[in-house]
């Protein structure tokens, strides 16, 4: 693995983003993944309550008077990213058709921009792997991310420190 003092990018790390034609449990299962979710939520939503619900988007809680619990959220958020990218963590970059990875050896002004960003629903579809702890991110929508975790990835530790930044993580 590349040492940097600061976001660098790298020549490996690529492979830890591979990029099914089907994200069916079966296939992902077939990568050594297995499926879970970190969300403000307890469960997944059912299209009723995603209709209904004032967090699926901030226009949407701020209409509802909730600006203010929208934002903490995605304080809650952000604290549970640093703490599981605290080790390091590989960003995916870059166009589709040329994906790129970053290494952010530490909490840099990058790193806290680029999941700022997604912890705030600027930008949808943000990727990110840290080898630490076993774990792929894949940032979505309805205030719920994608984590999918490697065999070897403890999924109860994971479990607690969703819970210790109020976030549940959904199975």
């Amino acid at each position: 693995m590349m040492l940097c003092y600061h976001a660098c990018m790298t020549t490996g790390g690529i492979e830890y983003f591979p990029q099914p034609d089907d994200w069916t449990d079966g296939l992902l299962h077939e990568l050594g993944y297995r499926r879970y979710a970190v969300s403000v939520f307890d469960h997944w939503l059912t299209e009723e309550e995603w209709e209904l619900n004032p967090f699926i988007a901030f226009e949407r809680a701020r209409a509802a008077g909730f600006e203010a619990v929208y934002r903490e959220q995605c304080c809650q958020f952000r604290a549970f990213y640093q703490w599981l990218f605290k080790e390091g963590v590989f960003r995916l970059t870059g166009l589709r058709t040329r994906r790129q990875v970053v290494w952010h050896d530490r909490w840099d002004r990058r790193l806290k921009k680029a999941v700022t960003a997604m912890v705030s629903d600027q930008r949808w579809g943000a990727e990110f792997y840290a080898p630490a702890e076993h774990l792929r991110v894949i940032s979505g929508d309805v205030r719920t991310d994608t984590l999918l975790l490697e065999d070897n990835a403890d999924e109860k530790a994971l479990e607690n420190v969703a819970n210790k930044f109020g976030l549940n993580f959904i199975r």
